[in-house]
């Protein structure tokens, strides 16, 4: 090519339509070869940019070629250092993409732009439009690899401590997409990382909880116990508790309560606690399941005695008429088509009772084969119980939907609807158990008591609808807050019997635990009688 002279210089010089130099086009084509040969020929190729900003090495790195990147980076024979171009598109270097490439390549890459001189330590601070560096990036694309190489740099202290234009920090980044081991090697190099907020004054404790990150947020409790950073307030008085309830965040909200040092009692600059925010969240009229995220933070605030600020309560959520029945309509659907089913499925087995019916030419013709059987009668009272209780659930879920009737009336009948949906539900899994047992009869007594100890499981897990969904981590937060009086609702010595009788029947372990283990209790009762039933009861020769 050297002798083709300045006509063989012009044509690799040469652009296409789209403004592509040989070089460009080679990468683009994966051809290693062409561009070793072309870097050889013409290395100042690699500082031309396409029309679209992207450069030979941009491209190279983005497609993920380590082999292409090293050839352009190299220097030439004579020691020259290569001419590239590390431009790409939004303001973004060839180390922006090699960054976040192939996990597998990302890491040795890196190093191989790092060690271009002079132009590839300068790469670490470059930023793209967004504001954002190369450890930005890798740190959104998780790539802790990269992100240990791009801190154990000299220049390491400052790359860490640069902000993007919204002036957040690459901790704050770590923070929003949940990464608990970038964030201790960042706090490793920033020994301040509490005083570290981005333009709305929020620290990465913030962030983590706005992003919902409950792996951050764990991480953070029990391993940054600091004051500053726990009770941080943003630029509108926000600490961070404040936004897991404003942000209806149960699981945080109770990581954040089991954490004393954190302080829920806080007003922000509208003179608003967390428990102020919470409220102004409900929206009058409107029914909340126990499983509703704002009533499960609610009920933690309430239980953790959170304290509240201001007077009034619900001011400016007062529902339109029109609002509130469409609130109503996904909740009376759901309810109706789930007792209907279990009315349905229980009156179906009343007719088709297990062991079958006597025959025609028997005195008792018509009757149940098993009616004698302890278990037989267990399965008719479930049954009935079942196909009750969800006929009363359906009926008071189409009276609560008459908007002719008092709106007081109508919200009493569907609260008490979900309670008769799940006692026919719990109910149905007792008939359930009952008529296998009878099927099975005395033969598989090992069978027998795996199908009741199933559904007492099921009970069990069933039971999760009438209590918070974290109670352990309530009963948690409590307990360090208030100690066993918190537990026991016994802030201060009861004079009498009665009101201790007040004291516990209103205490957080009752509410939460009183229903659920009557119900397992009857029915480890019932399951303990038809076993001692079938034990006892006369084997045919």
């Amino acid at each position: 090519m050297r002798a083709g002279g300045e006509e063989a210089a012009a044509a690799l010089r040469a652009r296409n339509c789209l403004g592509a130099t040989a070089l460009y086009e080679a990468v683009r084509h994966r051809s290693v070869v062409l561009v070793d040969l072309l870097m050889t020929e013409a290395p100042e190729l690699s500082s031309l940019a396409a029309e679209d900003g992207l450069s030979p090495l941009y491209l190279a790195a983005s497609i993920g070629s380590l082999q292409m990147v090293r050839r352009i980076v190299r220097p030439s024979l004579d020691g020259t250092p290569s001419p590239a171009s590390y431009s790409g598109p939004k303001g973004r270097t060839a180390l922006h993409s090699a960054v976040f490439v192939f996990r597998e390549i990302a890491q040795e890459m890196t190093r191989e732009i790092l060690k271009w001189e002079p132009e590839g330590p300068a790469l670490l601070t470059k930023v793209d439009s967004s504001g954002r560096t190369p450890l930005h990036l890798a740190i959104i694309y998780k790539q802790l690899d990269v992100v240990g190489l791009l801190l154990d740099v000299p220049t390491s202290d400052k790359l860490a401590r640069t902000s993007d234009h919204r002036g957040l920090f690459p901790i704050h980044t770590a923070a929003m997409v949940g990464s608990t081991k970038i964030i201790d090697k960042l706090v490793e190099k920033c020994p301040d990382y509490c005083e570290m907020v981005d333009d709305q004054g929020r620290n990465f404790l913030h962030c983590a909880v706005e992003h919902n990150q409950e792996t951050v947020v764990c991480h953070i409790c029990q391993n940054y116990t600091s004051a500053v950073l726990l009770n941080a307030m943003d630029h509108d008085g926000n600490t961070p508790f404040h936004l897991a309830v404003k942000y209806i965040r149960p699981w945080i909200v109770t990581l954040l309560l089991q954490t004393v040092i954190v302080d829920i009692g806080i007003t922000n600059k509208d003179g608003l606690t967390a428990r102020d925010l919470g409220r102004r969240g409900q929206v009058r009229g409107t029914l909340y399941y126990r499983l509703d995220p704002l009533w499960i933070v609610l009920e933690y605030l309430h239980w953790s005695g959170a304290s509240v600020a201001t007077g009034h309560r619900l001011v400016d959520n007062v529902p339109t008429g029109a609002e509130e029945e469409t609130s109503h309509e996904d909740y009376i659907k759901s309810f109706t088509i789930g007792s209907v089913l279990i009315a349905t499925v229980a009156f179906a087995a009343a007719f088709t009772v297990p062991g079958g019916l006597v025959a025609d030419d028997h005195p008792s013709a018509g009757t149940a084969i098993l009616a004698r059987r302890f278990a037989f009668r267990a399965f008719v009272v479930a049954d009935t119980m079942a196909f009750v209780c969800s006929v009363a659930a359906t009926s008071f879920l189409i009276v609560g939907g008459v908007r002719e009737i008092p709106r007081n009336r109508r919200r009493q009948y569907n609260r008490a609807a979900p309670l008769f949906v799940f006692m026919g539900a719990v109910s149905m899994i007792a008939a359930f158990a009952f008529g296998l047992d009878l099927v099975l009869g005395n033969a598989n007594r090992r069978l027998v008591v795996f199908v009741h100890l199933a559904c007492l499981f099921a009970v069990g897990q069933s039971s999760v609808v009438l209590v918070a969904t974290d109670l352990p981590g309530l009963v948690t937060a409590v307990h360090r807050r208030a100690g066993w009086k918190g537990l026991f609702n016994v802030h201060r010595r009861p004079s009498g019997l009665r009101e201790w009788f007040h004291a516990l029947s209103g205490s957080l372990l009752y509410k939460y635990s009183a229903w659920p283990l009557f119900l397992i209790l009857v029915m480890v009762t019932i399951t303990v009688a038809t076993e001692l039933d079938i034990a006892f009861s006369p084997k045919k020769s």
